[in-house]
């Protein structure tokens, strides 16, 4: 690999403000994007929770073809993140990226074959990877949760990538692009709440307020 540990390690602290190592001198660090991640997945489960409650309350056959989410505070806070991630991903990131997605793609396969998994009394990779945590690396943190937040937040940051998030957008049409990642920000959620990062996690309410500037969640 053309890149090394400290390489990496520095461009996790350029981009998502992860890790141990301290970023170059002048160098753009994006130090909102664990926040700026968790408002927007907060956002996103508050607006299909929005349209579960439109669906028990709307009465009429006109109002039961309006969305009844708000669309705004999704499409601010993805703008949001794009922006930084992009501001933040300059210089050999994505070289980088190419290069750690090919070695860590050929990694997990090698760790599903039958005869590791057979080795370790294993049903999948990340059962493989629990247990040579456990026995060879002085423990493991959550390889479950932590699969579930990767293959969510994944699939999530693809989708802001690549939407534009126009405000003249029609509703239904923002509605329907959005329903596929909607199950995902609800899973990454989830699985957040078990981490212990995420046990301070005040739920979806609290974070949305506070995610929006606000002193108090405001009343239901």
């Amino acid at each position: 690999m053309r890149y090394g540990v400290r390489d990496r390690m520095i461009a996790y602290r350029r981009a998502f403000n992860y890790g141990p190592n301290k970023a170059p001198a002048g160098a753009i660090t994006n130090k909102n994007f664990h926040r700026q991640l968790v408002g927007f997945m907060v956002a996103v489960a508050q607006y299909f929770r929005d349209l579960q409650v439109s669906e028990v309350i709307r009465g009429g056959p006109l109002l039961n073809q309006r969305p009844f989410g708000s669309a705004a505070t999704v499409q601010r806070l993805g703008l949001d993140l794009r922006y930084a991630l992009d501001r933040s991903t300059y210089g050999n990131i994505f070289a980088l990226t190419l290069e750690v997605g090919h070695y860590l793609g050929s990694i997990l396969q090698l760790l599903d074959t039958p005869d590791i998994k057979k080795a370790f009394d294993a049903n999948t990779k990340w059962d493989v990877i629990e247990v040579v945590s456990n026995r060879y690396l002085g423990g493991t943190a959550e390889p479950s949760q932590r699969a579930k937040m990767a293959e969510s937040g994944r699939r999530i940051l693809k989708f802001i990538a690549d939407n534009d998030f126009e405000t003249a957008t029609d509703p239904l049409l923002f509605q329907n692009e959005l329903r596929p990642i909607g199950p995902h920000a609800e899973a990454w959620l989830a699985a957040y709440r078990t981490t212990p990062e995420g046990q301070r996690y005040p739920g979806v309410s609290k974070a949305l307020s506070s995610t929006l500037g606000r002193q108090k969640a405001l009343p239901v």
